[in-house]
């Protein structure tokens, strides 16, 4: 076969120079440079993306996994289920919120994790105020989640075995490998996520859902492939009780105690986000980090500004519009970053107010009036908490939705296709978040070192 190969290339060759020959150079043909094939990281609108034909990715066991021998894992996703003898290693309530906690802390001990999740929850019970922008009390939190769960708990601190929060999914987000959006930066393999949604006192599902979202630690490529094979492989094992053992060899590499030595509790959790419309109206969008400098141990999950989300009191000024027109060459290259203030007043917000219409936009009217490149303004907006999650790709506030116990979840358009739509400016966009995860992932497959370790860094966190 190589024989036949090299045969037909010097023939092609030869034809080649023949037709140099016969071709006068003032008519020869100026061949057209190749152009480089669209990265799926750096481009959220899939209809440029590149067409991935033999590439074997399969998203629903690889990327985005919801299904419900997963979700619904008798062993892993429970604490009392009556089980039948699990694929070993399992670990009884491997995925459970309560579970997860105890990574977040650095600890087992009922005490520590009963008072560093209380303090979690109480963010919500008084006014805040973050890099300048108001964030208003959701008192509720106090008889919608804290009491209901001391109660069940016995009234003296929150047992974890009897957090109320349902596994929706388990999310692998390879493609924010090298991720300068969040605060600090630097080189990871991407994120590695579990979505939850809360419970009411009843079992009933709410309008609250908790996302933890953790860094893959890659200190050189190799440790990029690294994750990215293991997830792949699981493409290759079928659901069941082989396919849940290796993706919790997966998932305890990022979630164990000690994940990661080198961050606050040893934890690997990047950032906890919240999408809430259960304590108090209007919907709202809250953030959460580990502190890092703090003398309390366990270091506690403190609410911080929003990523890559200006406070919603810049819509419509003149403030937002200077930004993206000063930033709109790093803005189109995808390498913006929301500032904690510009023009030396606070800009990103403390929190993210949203409501179904929401775009960012400068003054109006009328629309993009004050901004020099529409498509800059849709890439800001596109990149925000209340954006990502509203008007700006069509979403109806939550990308994954609630769940009854024996259904899947069902995704938003924005992960699963639509378009185009059109923006308030006029331009026309695509997207499919899942696909262009999938055709980020062949291409990174395909990637040697070298290629990885050139590759730009991204900033969207969404």
């Amino acid at each position: 076969m190589k024989f036949a190969c090299r045969r037909w290339m010097l023939f092609t060759l030869a034809a080649l120079a023949l037709l140099a020959v016969a071709v006068p150079p003032a008519e020869a043909a100026v061949a057209e440079p190749v152009p480089a094939p669209i990265s799926a990281r750096t481009s959220r609108d899939t209809s440029g993306l590149p067409t991935t034909t033999g590439c074997t990715v399969d998203p629903a066991r690889e990327l985005f996994i919801r299904d419900l021998s997963v979700v619904n894992d008798c062993f892993r996703t429970t604490w009392t289920g009556i089980c039948a003898k699990p694929v070993q290693p399992a670990t009884r309530g491997a995925w459970t919120f309560g579970r997860l906690m105890e990574g977040l802390a650095g600890t087992t001990d009922p005490a520590k994790l009963s008072t560093f999740t209380l303090n979690w929850l109480k963010h919500w019970k008084g006014d805040l105020t973050i890099n300048g922008d108001p964030v208003p009390m959701r008192p509720n939190v106090q008889d919608f989640i804290i009491t209901p769960w001391l109660t069940a708990s016995g009234g003296v601190q929150l047992d974890m075995q009897k957090a109320p929060f349902r596994l929706l999914a388990i999310v692998a987000r390879l493609d924010l490998r090298q991720n300068s959006g969040y605060t600090g930066g630097g080189t990871t393999a991407g994120e590695g996520r579990f979505v939850f949604n809360l419970l009411d006192a009843q079992g009933n599902t709410t309008q609250f859902l908790t996302i933890l979202e953790y860094g893959l630690d890659a200190r050189a490529c190799t440790d990029v492939q690294t994750w990215a094979n293991a997830w792949h492989a699981l493409g290759s094992i079928p659901f069941g009780p082989s396919y849940n053992a290796a993706l919790q060899q997966i998932t305890d590499q990022f979630s164990r105690i000690g994940a990661s030595p080198n961050k606050p509790n040893g934890s690997a959790l990047n950032q906890a986000r919240t999408n809430d419309f259960f304590l108090l109206q209007p919907w709202e969008l809250r953030e959460f980090k580990l502190a890092v400098d703090t003398r309390t141990s366990p270091a506690p999950l403190t609410e911080v500004t929003v990523a890559q989300t200006p406070a919603n009191s810049r819509q419509h000024t003149q403030h937002l519009a200077d930004y993206i027109n000063q930033e709109t060459p790093a803005i189109l290259a995808g390498q913006h970053v929301i500032p904690l203030s510009f023009q030396n007043l606070p800009f990103r917000g403390g929190a993210s107010p949203h409501s179904l219409d929401f775009n960012w936009d400068g003054p109006q009217p009328p629309n993009c009036g004050a901004i020099n490149t529409p498509e800059a303004r849709h890439i800001v907006s596109r990149d925000t908490c209340n954006g990502c999650h509203g008007g700006e790709t069509g979403t109806f506030f939550k990308h994954v939705e609630p769940r009854q116990p024996n259904q899947a979840s069902t995704l938003s358009a924005f992960l699963t296709g639509t378009g185009p739509l059109t923006d308030i400016c006029g331009l026309k966009h695509t997207f499919g978040d899942i696909e262009r995860r999938r055709v980020d992932l062949c291409q990174l497959l395909a990637k040697n070192c070298s290629q990885i370790d050139t590759e730009p860094f991204v900033t969207f966190v969404h």
